[in-house]
């Protein structure tokens, strides 16, 4: 199988788990989507054997790190900004906001200190000085 068709199948089984999450959440079927995404990913693994061309190199891994911390740094900053934007306006005309705020400020507080964890691990499980 050619990386394309890989691509193919893959996007189809996320389209039929999302249909399923989407119809079961509201139906009030709250059992059908953990077995949808477990069947999903065996079924993504079993499709991915198939492939016969090189799926990752290290270009790749380097544009998902790259991608993914450029995501957390605007993910947190919006996080951040919008939580204390709450804040400011619960203490004007709108107190029920209150609770937002905190929780968007203390989840974007706890994603730091998870990165700031993980950076020191990895820092010396790699070798730096940082």
């Amino acid at each position: 199988m050619s990386y394309q068709t890989y691509r193919l199948w893959k996007a189809l089984v996320v389209i039929i788990v999302a249909v399923l999450v989407g119809w079961a959440t509201p139906a009030g079927y709250a059992w059908v989507p953990l077995p949808a995404a477990a069947a999903a990913v065996v079924i993504m693994l079993l499709i991915r054997r198939g492939v016969r061309e090189v799926v990752v190199d290290e270009r790749i891994y380097d544009i998902a790190r790259r991608a993914a911390r450029m995501a957390f740094q605007a993910g947190v900053l919006a996080m951040a900004l919008v939580g204390a934007t709450l804040l400011a306006l619960s203490y004007g005309d709108y107190p029920h906001l209150e609770t937002a705020g905190f929780t968007m400020v203390y989840t974007a507080a706890g994603l730091l200190v998870i990165y700031l964890i993980s950076y020191a691990c990895y820092s010396r499980k790699l070798g730096g000085k940082e």
